[in-house]
């Protein structure tokens, strides 16, 4: 039986992903409601990562990606996302109007001065692009605060990844 992923960070973008799993579909775009986008998950490496918070707000939802994988793979996934997530069961929709019972990875750990690497704004930007997201949501992402990454090898890694 198939599993699905709703990606709403830097696994928006398939180039990303697809380096990780690359047998995993891409199902399409979807929209979860009542969250908002957060940058806020303090990361190892004292940068900030994408999550998302339920909220308020009348007009709060987050876009992103509903992908299908299997069991191997969602393990491998939860390795990747590791300790600071919680792999929270939710029910996005699809573009097209239909609910999926999907799974995503809320950050257990925030600190609200973090801030992204450029690099990972760019992951998440591109991964909005694909998606075909509205632009005031891209340009939202493009536009949050960030920092430049000190260690100079992983940057270059990392920016390569959208060369491909």
């Amino acid at each position: 039986m198939p599993l699905y992923n709703f990606s709403f960070g830097s696994n928006m973008s398939s180039n990303r992903l697809l380096a990780r799993l690359p047998n995993v579909k891409r199902v399409g775009t979807a929209v979860l409601k009542g969250y908002e986008l957060t940058f806020d998950m303090l990361f190892k490496d004292g940068s900030g990562k994408c999550s998302i918070c339920p909220s308020n707000k009348e007009d709060a939802l987050v876009y992103g990606v509903i992908y299908e994988l299997n069991e191997e793979e969602k393990t491998i996934l939860d390795s990747i996302e590791g300790a600071g997530y919680d792999c929270v069961d939710i029910t996005p929709t699809l573009l097209t109007g239909e609910t999926v019972a999907a799974h995503c990875y809320i950050a257990n750990t925030h600190d609200s001065d973090v801030l992204p690497y450029d690099w990972y704004i760019k992951h998440v930007h591109r991964g909005a692009l694909e998606a075909g997201v509205p632009k005031e949501y891209s340009d939202a992402i493009l536009n949050r605060p960030h920092k430049s990454d000190t260690n100079k090898e992983r940057a270059e890694i990392e920016f390569a990844v959208h060369q491909k």
